[in-house]
This record gives structure tokens, C-alpha cells and sequence, in this order.
């Protein structure tokens, strides 16, 4: 089922984003525990600043990753009739995958476009059922179905 194998390409990539934030996280926590005994120059302090604030940053993009990677491994099984979020939607030119924003991949020849719900896209195909045409961009698309 391609609903199935597009939605297990979205959790690989998913779960490398999970992995490449965890790094960040840990190298800016490095970053900001300087040992304040030690002699230091004061503008190393404010880089001790800098960086648990961009630490704060990651584990911030980090949990939503997460609950991200949440949604989808619920998502999995499940199958739906209407555009909403977690719908698959192939259409004559691609496949639209509502819930999660990933870099576009190709499956079967076909490109996987996938993003949230709040993106303005969404407005665009919310409603529409199998055999209507929606515009995105500069492409006009025919939903072939809806999974």
C-alpha cells in the first residue's frame, strides 16, 4: 500500500531530523556550561549566552519533532476519506501528504510532497474530494484519491 510505504519514508526522515537535533542540543549545551571558577574573558560569558540560547532553541524544534514523529507512527494504520490532517492525497502529478513538513522524496516516480495543516497550501485543497482539481503554485492537480 503506498500510504503505508510514503508515511514509513516520512518517519525515516523524521526520525534523522530527531537525531541531527539532538546534536545540536548537546553540542550548544557543551557550549554553554562554561565553568565560571575559571578565568575567562568576559565576552566568552556572553557566547556562554549565545549558545543556551540557541540550545533552548533546538530542544524547542526537538519536541515538536517529536510529537511530529508521534502523530505519524499513529497515522500509519490509519486511513482516511476526506482531506484533513493525515490524509494522503494522490493526485495525477504527485502525492500530498497533510500533517508534517518534509523535504520533498520520490516514490514509484512520483513526487511526495508532504507539510502541516497551518500551511497556506492547505486552504487550497481543504474541502476537495476525489476527481476535483486543485491549483498549487503553478501546477493544476487532479485528486486521484484519497487515503
Amino acid at each position: 500500500m503506498k500510504r503505508k510505504d510514503i508515511l514509513q519514508q516520512i518517519i525515516k526522515m523524521q526520525t534523522e531530523t530527531i537525531e541531527n537535533l539532538k546534536r545540536s542540543v548537546e553540542d550548544y549545551r557543551t557550549a554553554a556550561d562554561l565553568d565560571e571558577e575559571s578565568t575567562h574573558d568576559p565576552e566568552d560569558f556572553s557566547h556562554q549566552n549565545e549558545a543556551k540560547d540557541m540550545q533552548l532553541r533546538f530542544e524547542k524544534s526537538m519536541n515538536s519533532a517529536i510529537q511530529n514523529l508521534q502523530f505519524l507512527e499513529e497515522e500509519i494504520e490509519k486511513t482516511h476519506d476526506e482531506v484533513e490532517n493525515g490524509s494522503l492525497i494522490e493526485t495525477d502529478k504527485n502525492y500530498l501528504f497533510i500533517g508534517v513538513s518534509t523535504p520533498v522524496f520520490q516514490i514509484d516516480g512520483k513526487e511526495v510532497v508532504s507539510f502541516s495543516d497551518d500551511a497556506p497550501v492547505f486552504e487550497n485543497i481543504k474541502g476537495k474530494n476525489i476527481g476535483d482539481q486543485v491549483v498549487i503554485g503553478d501546477q493544476k492537480l487532479t485528486i486521484l484519491s484519497i487515503s
